[in-house]
């Protein structure tokens, strides 16, 4: 009697503790400075893997990546089971962009990763300006204006009718005085958004600013990246 008991309330516990139901999302990747040696990553699907080769230039094409409990293990290599990265995107989120940006050594994993929501909370027209270096940042395009400090993030959104040109400028704090970072002209356009990276160089120490769009909407994509934003180091 006491066995079957115990059975039964086995029986009645086991939907408490059921198996996690994994889910599909997709996910772009976009790699800020390569981990030594790994420019392909591998993402895991309901079954098996996918091979992503990474870019530090542009977004990938838009991948479908199986989560469970909203987490995935990214890896440098199946056979091998190494670990590229960790990552979990939120349940609300069902279109992602994730930043790539190489690890400490020791940490057993190649990189660290951002995730950044790509679905209505990152509108077309829209700069989301990522602030990796230790400064804080301000800038301008047209009469739109933001700041943002060290390790934040805040979006920039386009204004006036598509092919109006306006000016732009960007300048970083360094012991309590504004520098140019870049100054120059874009177009306004609705049709992508572009993620706007702030980094200082490994080697240099200086500031860069890296500028990539998103075009992931568009029926024929463009090779070339935002000549205005594209890349300034100072």
């Amino acid at each position: 009697m006491k066995l079957l008991i115990l059975l039964t309330a086995i029986g009645f516990s086991l939907p408490l503790h059921a198996a996690s139901q994994p889910r599909d999302v997709e996910l772009s990747f976009y790699c800020l400075q390569y981990a030594p040696g790994i420019e392909t990553i591998h993402v895991p699907r309901s079954k098996g893997f996918d091979a992503v080769r990474l870019s530090t230039a542009n977004l990938t094409t838009p991948s479908t990546v199986t989560l469970v409990d909203d987490q995935a293990t990214i890896l440098t290599d199946p056979a091998t089971t190494a670990v590229a990265a960790t990552i979990k995107v939120p349940a609300e989120i069902q279109k992602g962009l994730i930043v790539l940006v190489p690890d400490a050594s020791g940490t057993g994993k190649a990189y660290r990763s951002l995730v950044i929501d790509r679905g209505d909370k990152f509108p077309l027209g829209t700069y989301r300006l990522v602030n990796f270096s230790r400064q804080s940042i301000r800038g301008a395009i047209g009469t739109k204006f933001l700041q943002v400090a060290s390790g934040g993030m805040a979006d920039l959104a386009l204004e006036g009718d598509p092919g109006t040109v306006q000016g732009v400028r960007f300048e970083f704090e360094k012991e309590g005085r504004w520098n140019r970072l870049t100054e120059t002209r874009c177009a306004v356009r609705k049709d992508r958004r572009w993620l706007l990276l702030i980094f200082p160089d490994p080697a240099s120490g200086r500031i860069n600013m890296r500028s990539i769009p998103d075009r992931s909407n568009l029926l024929v994509p463009e090779a070339a990246e935002d000549p205005a934003l594209a890349t300034a180091a100072h």
